[in-house]
């Protein structure tokens, strides 16, 4: 980082977003730093630190569980709220990141803010219709999570707008849900594919139903045709449909069958 020619730890929200937006500084927002600091373009020449900004709480607001950016992945794991929804999934997958080091300082906000094939929770908040809350020139503004790392939104995290905030719906407390991590060890940072299964149940119907996958390319996807196939046709369908979608997602066979099989797995578990 020898291009680096200053470092700035902002207090507040609006001052960080001052400096980020000051041409003449040419800086990068950074939170734990654990992935982007080791590949900041050469023409960054601030390093603009936001881990004193006050956005790392995690709350119950208007029933949506509220995620500041700022959280770390130990924090995430550790907090009551995070584990008590959606049958603990979101704490669950961040323990799954990684080395306990990495876990105390990569943040949910870092995380998503530049896509990459093995971040974690990408496929976590795709899976469960997250928002998330950036702050830009233009003011605050809550977009849904795809949305993030579509061409329409005009606006490069970490660079002309800040995260601030990740919401995830009140409708999705009571999900069954599972995150999967394949890959050689559970601490390894690479994984061969990341996937989240979710359902809601009414009686003995399923209601909803999401299967996201991840690591197969920066950005996670959801799996249309397995989602159908679970809401009508069971476990077999869906796995068969989940198959031939990654295989066309040139998935190769490994993955296909074994993540087929997980599908699978869950479905049937929740009878």
């Amino acid at each position: 980082m020898t291009h680096i020619k200053y470092y700035a730890f902002p207090q507040t929200v609006n001052e960080a977003l001052a400096l980020l937006l000051n041409k003449k500084y040419k800086a990068m927002a950074v939170a734990g730093g654990t992935l982007v600091a080791k590949t900041l373009p050469d023409t960054v020449e601030t390093y603009l630190d936001l881990k004193n900004l006050p956005i790392k709480g995690i709350k119950i607001s208007g029933g949506n569980l509220i995620i500041g950016a700022g959280a770390s992945f130990d924090e995430i794991d550790h907090s009551k709220l995070c584990r008590s929804w959606a049958g603990g999934v979101v704490s669950s997958a961040a323990a799954k990141c990684s080395s306990q080091l990495i876990r105390n300082m990569a943040t949910i906000g870092g995380n998503v803010a530049r896509p990459h094939s093995f971040n974690i929770f990408p496929v976590v908040l795709l899976g469960l219709d997250a928002r998330v809350k950036v702050v830009s020139k233009a003011g605050a503004k809550t977009v849904d999570f795809a949305g993030l790392y579509a061409p329409g939104f005009g606006l490069k995290p970490g660079m002309e707008c800040i995260i601030t905030e990740i919401i995830i719906p009140a409708k999705t407390k009571k999900w069954r849900c599972e995150f999967i991590k394949l890959a050689k060890t559970e601490s390894s940072w690479e994984s061969y594919i990341t996937l989240f299964f979710a359902a809601q149940k009414e009686g003995k119907t399923i209601t909803q139903a999401r299967v996201a996958v991840g690591a197969l390319s920066p950005k996670p996807f959801r799996a249309s045709a397995a989602e159908k196939a679970f809401l009508s046709g069971g476990a077999h369908n869906a796995a068969t449909a989940f198959a031939m979608e990654l295989d066309s997602a040139r998935a190769g066979e490994y993955r296909s069958v074994a993540a087929a099989n997980l599908l699978k797995r869950f479905i049937k578990g929740l009878v």
